[in-house]
């Protein structure tokens, strides 16, 4: 039993402790602020988890900043439906909560199809702004902590 615990103890234990490097940390921060303002609520803390496990990033960390930048979530929101609304060549519907109400008293069904459209302009604003730009802060990190390494 008692090799049991411990080999669970290390496993729960690993990504507390991996990740630790500069270049890592610096990783971390940029993955957890993509993520963190991904216009989807509810999900952050799961997708961090998973990709700290994934990349061997440092979770503590990576799960700070989210709770840190998580304002930066409800003030991206709408510039991200507004982004993706532009994309699809549409106009937002719902993004008042009398509109909301109102549409939801109409027809339930309808509310939710547009909701989800919403959600789908959301993501698309984000892929097209967020992604890119954490991509290219992740290629700007790396080439730098090589020519440190080089220097030294």
């Amino acid at each position: 039993m008692r090799l049991t615990f411990q080999t669970l103890f290390q496993k729960i234990k690993q990504p507390f402790q991996q990740g630790l490097g500069v270049n890592e940390i610096i990783k971390a921060v940029i993955v957890s602020l993509l993520f963190t303002v991904i216009p989807v609520f509810g999900i952050t803390t799961i997708l961090l988890t998973f990709l700290a496990i994934k990349f061997k990033l440092n979770l503590p960390i990576m799960v700070v900043v989210s709770y840190l930048a998580t304002p930066l979530q409800f003030i991206l929101f709408i510039p991200f439906i507004h982004i993706g609304e532009t994309i699809f060549n549409t106009k937002h519907t719902l993004l008042t909560v009398a509109d909301i109400k109102i549409a939801f008293e109409s027809s339930f069904f309808q509310t939710i199809k547009q909701l989800f459209f919403e959600l789908i302009c959301g993501v698309s604003g984000w892929l097209l702004l967020a992604l890119p730009i954490a991509l290219l802060s992740i290629l700007l990190i790396n080439k730098i902590y090589k020519n440190e390494i080089i220097k030294n």
